[in-house]
């Protein structure tokens, strides 16, 4: 974490509602350390630090650390208390106190512009230390320790020597150099696809796909609507709606993938033109009859692809009902 000219913190604003603890306030909280964690559950780099925000909960609370995870909302469905709640038990995550900034009105008045973003703040209630982006357990620690000791603590536990082992990295993965990037498919992000057709936003189109695809550009099929944060698949028709990407390095596949209505939404995957084997499938998707099927309930980042190496494939993803809303793929 990086040393900062100390300044007052500011409380939270606006928050909508608390889960696993009742209202908190950084006034509130004089006399114990906080280490305030900006987070949103759609975000792989969020995920990857939730098992250090885990592990400095249970080793320093008893010292007077009070971890708290405020999360704002990357996507419009993430201001949702209900989609956040489903990703807080999907993740286990029953015991930090969890502030739900779904309008980021605390996550504007900490100067945020990214996820994640870690805030340390004093027993006095002044802000100490910051960290931008994705960390590991030694870019925490030692300053958790010291404004711990500052506070009068004598902690007698050895420092960390490596990250603790979690199923979070086993299904995410880590990121690394050269891999595929992350793609946002909505039309305030992503310009246009690599079908050789003018797609039209929030209108239906009937996209043609007539191969030859260039890496990590996403191809459509069928009948989708354009939208502002994602596609969503049309009416059915003979030719089912999919979506395809050539990816050019990665050993984790994952689709942010939601529904339009209530109801579960079913998916066909196939890479390289056939369904998955057993040693390739990711944890949301299951291997039946010879098909590999992904079940979308709400929304969330779904691991579609597992290998234990580096792998370059053509990942295709078949709405089987025309409730599919795909928002954006992300790779580890």
């Amino acid at each position: 974490m990086e040393l900062i000219p100390a300044i007052p913190a500011p409380d939270f604003k606006q928050i909508s509602s608390w889960k696993n603890s009742d209202p908190l306030s950084v006034g509130g909280l004089r006399g114990s350390v906080i280490l305030l964690d900006f987070w949103t559950y759609t975000c792989i780099f969020c995920l990857r630090t939730l098992p250090l925000m885990k592990l400095l909960d249970r080793k320093y609370s008893r010292y007077g650390l009070k971890v708290i995870q405020a999360h704002s909302a990357e996507y419009e469905f993430a201001r949702s208390s209900e989609n956040v709640a489903n990703a807080l038990s999907y993740f286990s995550l029953d015991k930090i106190p969890v502030a739900l900034d779904s309008q980021n009105k605390t996550w504007e008045a900490y100067g945020n512009s990214y996820w994640p973003k870690h805030v340390l703040i004093d027993s006095n209630g002044f802000v100490r230390y910051e960290h931008a982006g994705y960390g590991r357990i030694n870019d925490f620690e030692e300053q958790v320790r010291e404004l711990l000791e500052e506070a009068g603590n004598n902690i007698s536990e050895p420092l960390e020597g490596s990250d603790p082992p979690d199923e979070i990295y086993e299904i995410y993965g880590m990121h690394f150099d050269g891999v595929a990037p992350e793609i946002c498919v909505g039309y305030s992000r992503l310009r246009k696809f690599g079908n050789r057709q003018k797609m039209k936003p929030n209108e239906l189109n009937i996209a043609v796909d007539k191969g030859a695809h260039i890496d990590n550009i996403v191809y459509l099929r069928g009948p989708w609507f354009w939208e502002k944060e994602g596609i969503r698949a049309g009416a059915k028709r003979n030719d089912a709606a999919s979506i395809v990407i050539k990816y050019n390095a990665a050993s984790r596949v994952h689709g942010i993938m939601g529904t339009s209505n209530k109801e579960a939404a079913n998916t066909r995957i196939y890479l390289d033109g056939k369904p998955l084997d057993s040693n390739q499938l990711g944890k949301n998707v299951n291997l039946q009859d010879g098909s590999s099927t992904c079940t979308v309930k709400h929304p969330l980042v779904y691991n579609l692809v597992n290998t234990q190496a580096i792998e370059t494939h053509e990942i295709e993803i078949v709405a089987s009902s025309a409730n599919l809303v795909f928002y954006t793929f992300v790779f580890g």
